[in-house]
């Protein structure tokens, strides 16, 4: 991303300046550090709930990236965009006049039944996953995109290079079956506002 940042050009050839390319770069990154975060911690709670999960990811490491996007189904970091239509169009039943503000729900969206089958469980090989709107779709879809899907895979690397027996700490957040998770009370995002979890330390040279 850096690299196509620097390299950017406009339609006529000149290039943006030196400055603006600093702050987009810094605002990519500032924006998504908290959203990456999320996305981090919803993958860790999901490894441990799900039991096979961590042997398979740390068996191979291929499956990190499909298993980081059902993440992103099923927890979107972000509760709410905002759009306004351009034209008057329809969605479902709804008729919406053009210049009207639609706020969208991913975390909704992204549980829909007609799209997703068993769209309320976690399903690490779902044939269609990348079909979510976690980073929203169009000339709107979040640049940072490629940069949180990186942050994520590098992430879950680490992690099962440096753990083993990641397991959900049950004193904190309950039995299997039966647990319970703290969410942050924010408007806009997703997120746990803890995560308590066990591990073995892998072994070291």
């Amino acid at each position: 991303m850096l690299t196509g940042l620097a390299l950017a050009k406009y339609e006529d050839g000149s290039t943006p300046d030196l400055a603006d390319v600093v702050n987009l770069s810094t605002f990519l990154f500032a924006a998504g550090s908290e959203t990456t975060t999320k996305l981090v911690s919803s993958a860790v709670r999901f490894i441990a709930d799900n039991p096979g999960s961590e042997q398979a990811l740390r068996e191979d490491r291929s499956k990190i990236p499909a298993f980081l996007e059902e993440t992103l189904r099923m927890e979107s970091p972000v509760k709410a965009h905002f759009r306004m239509a351009r034209t008057t169009t329809t969605i479902g039943d709804v008729a919406v006049p053009a210049g009207t503000t639609v706020m969208l729900l991913p975390g909704a969206c992204n549980r829909d039944a007609d799209k997703f089958d068993e769209p309320h469980e976690f399903h690490a090989n779902r044939p269609n996953v990348c079909e979510h709107i976690a980073f929203i779709r169009g000339a709107h879809s979040c640049p940072g995109a490629p940069l949180a899907r990186a942050e994520g895979r590098i992430s879950l690397n680490r992690i099962l290079d440096r753990m083993t027996d990641i397991r959900i700490s049950e004193s904190d957040h309950g039995p299997a079956g039966d647990r319970h998770y703290r969410y942050e009370p924010t408007f806009i995002m997703r997120g746990l506002s803890e995560l308590h979890i066990a591990f073995t330390p892998t072994e070291t040279e």
